[in-house]
């Protein structure tokens, strides 16, 4: 199957899932990503604001607070850039581009550049966790999105900025599939995790 073939049999079947499935399911995968040293060395979390029966990564997101780490969601630009901004509550995403639930936070995300070895004007390498959203995924590490290519294009430019960040994909063991077609332009995470 081509990538739209994936994409939208892996969409309806998704579709299909329970509130309850995807409440206990969430909390599990948010439980495993919180035992992580990915994610307790953190500063920074880079997240998503679910939606169409994705994982939710609530639980992650006020836990992350609690513990004083800083949160950013993403807001599309255009049809080609994503930026994240910061998130604090609820209060702080209303509806955006697609219908997603966006941040209306003016507070950017933004890597300042080392000044000097072990100082830095900001998060440093590895203190930054993306934690991404996926329509599927393969055994291989592929992860496939909606299409768009916002994640992989940030990757790209962060990439190009000489900064590194650990990336983790949140899925459902249901997003399975056997083999995705990849692009040189396709940006594995680092590791994904599911209920099971």
């Amino acid at each position: 199957m081509n990538k739209a073939e994936i994409r939208k049999r892996k969409i309806a079947e998704r579709s299909s899932l329970s509130k309850d499935f995807v409440d206990a399911a969430s909390e599990e995968i948010c439980r495993r990503i919180m035992l992580l040293p990915e994610y307790i060395h953190a500063e920074v979390i880079l997240g998503y604001y679910s939606m169409r029966q994705e994982v939710k990564p609530d639980k992650l997101f006020e836990d992350a607070l609690e513990k004083g780490k800083k949160v950013y969601l993403p807001k599309v630009i255009n049809k080609t850039l994503m930026n994240f901004y910061r998130y604090r509550s609820d209060k702080d995403v209303a509806p955006g581009a697609y219908g997603i639930m966006e941040p209306v936070t003016e507070e950017e995300f933004i890597i300042q550049p080392q000044i000097e070895k072990n100082k830095s004007a900001g998060p440093k390498d590895h203190d930054i966790l993306m934690i991404m959203p996926c329509v599927a995924y393969d055994d291989k590490g592929n992860r496939l999105g909606y299409g768009g290519g916002y994640y992989d294009r940030f990757l790209e430019k962060l990439a190009k900025e000489s900064v590194n960040i650990n990336t983790i994909m949140a899925a459902y063991g249901m997003q399975r599939v056997e083999s995705i077609p990849i692009e040189d332009t396709d940006i594995k995470p680092d590791k994904i995790i599911t209920e099971e």
